[in-house]
């Protein structure tokens, strides 16, 4: 029985949890991955990407050019899947099942309106039987309409959509006058310090001291760290630069794109905007900024990486947000937006950074799309039309094999200005 899967998606996941911890999946974490996987990009409308490519990329972590013919890991995978929930639901009763029909990776949901129906029934059986598919289809109906008038209406009570240009951050922005500079994140750097196990402050980087190269390492080593000179650039960060150069060149703004290694301290005593991509770790500008945050990165050498700490901590939340996944991993990760002054300067300063690529993607997706950006500051208690006052998010963002799957904002702070006095700590 075909239903409206907008109304069934909270059911959907839960049930999807309830396959994926059950006897059926248990063992087989690439199979949960894979389910989970396509099931969230089917129920958020991106079912038309689950391709064998693109699963082998984003889920498998190959490249983009691989052999699909000679590497099916994709194939064994979905087939191992379609196994699994069909041992499922031979053993277990449910309301819902999902399928991935032979052939594609594109998850099919169905609703079961009784379960193990006989073969043949009498008559008031049959006209029982098609009383309660009645009565289910039209609660389902009635579920499915009751969410179509509860959204028309919110969408009627709600201010009228703005241009981007009209709410913040994009109001301090693309009005200013000023030229935009877009900073890349370093991704050499932050490789240079995974492989010496070293910390590269921002007085070390600004004064273009990269290299921290132990005495011990050899000569490939040697190597490998000269050949780390700044110029690769994140691609999470070139899909963030497309959607800002978007909404720049619809309002007639000048946008420059930098790599982090191309500018010096002198480069920010200016009134130009900045929107600086990544964390302190991947590039060091961000630290330029951190005594206005109330979020900030720090390294913890018990987890081998950031985690952020809460230093103006408000009711219910942590002191500190400890993600578990790290870059093409499956958990939660974390990442900050946040907007604030450039001290001295009359420009403005978007810092967008996560703890991982991924949740440093979610955050530039987040931001980029006005109207919904919009709908949550005003959910969070800033009013998006407002002047633009400094202000920083907290998302928490699950991701799964590469990709961010669900981003929720676990906190939202109404930053002082920057000629504000900060409270001693």
């Amino acid at each position: 029985m075909s239903f409206e899967i907008a109304a069934a998606a909270p059911a959907l996941r839960t049930h999807l949890r309830e396959l994926v911890e059950s006897q059926a999946f248990k063992g087989s974490r690439r199979g949960q991955q894979f389910l989970e996987y396509i099931v969230e990009k089917a129920l958020t409308g991106h079912g038309d990407e689950l391709k064998e490519r693109n699963l082998g990329v984003e889920l498998f972590g190959r490249t983009p050019a691989y052999d699909t013919g000679q590497d099916a890991i994709v194939r064994v995978t979905a087939s191992d899947v379609r196994k699994r929930l069909h041992q499922f639901y031979s053993e277990t009763p449910s309301a819902y099942r999902i399928e991935i029909p032979s052939g594609s990776y594109t998850p099919h949901f169905h609703a079961i309106a009784s379960q193990k129906p006989p073969l043949v029934a009498p008559a008031s059986a049959v006209a029982g039987s098609r009383w309660r598919q009645r009565a289910i289809l039209a609660g389902l109906l009635l579920v499915a309409a009751v969410s179509s008038a509860t959204v028309v209406w919110q969408r009627n009570r709600a201010p009228a959509i703005q241009a981007p240009h009209q709410v913040l951050p994009w109001s301090a922005l693309l009005q200013s006058g000023h030229q935009i500079q877009l900073v890349f994140a370093d991704v050499d750097v932050s490789a240079i310090q995974e492989l010496t196990g070293s910390r590269i402050s921002l007085s070390d980087y600004a004064n273009r001291s990269y290299l921290s190269i132990p005495e011990s390492a050899g000569g490939d080593m040697r190597r490998a760290l000269h050949l780390l000179r700044g110029v690769n650039v994140a691609a999470v960060d070139v899909g963030i630069a497309l959607a800002v150069s978007r909404l720049a060149g619809d309002h007639r703004a000048r946008l420059k794109i930098n790599p982090a290694r191309s500018l010096h301290m002198g480069s920010f005593k200016s009134d130009d905007d900045f929107i600086i991509l990544g964390s302190p770790r991947s590039n060091p500008w961000n630290s330029l900024f951190e005594d206005q945050l109330d979020f900030d990165f720090v390294h913890d050498p018990e987890v081998k990486g950031e985690v952020i700490r809460n230093k103006r901590i408000q009711p219910g939340e942590l002191p500190r947000y400890v993600p578990t996944a790290r870059g093409w991993d499956t958990g939660h990760a974390f990442a900050t937006i946040a907007l604030v002054s450039n001290p001295n300067q009359a420009g403005k300063v978007l810092l967008v950074a996560g703890t991982n690529a991924e949740s440093t993607e979610a955050a530039g997706q987040m931001v980029a799309n006005s109207g919904e950006f919009a709908r949550t500051l005003r959910t969070h208690g800033i009013d998006p039309s407002g002047p633009a006052h400094p202000f920083q998010l907290l998302l928490q963002v699950r991701t799964m094999a590469g990709s961010p799957s669900r981003v929720e904002v676990v906190a939202s702070h109404r930053l002082p200005d920057a000629t504000e006095p900060r409270p001693v700590r």
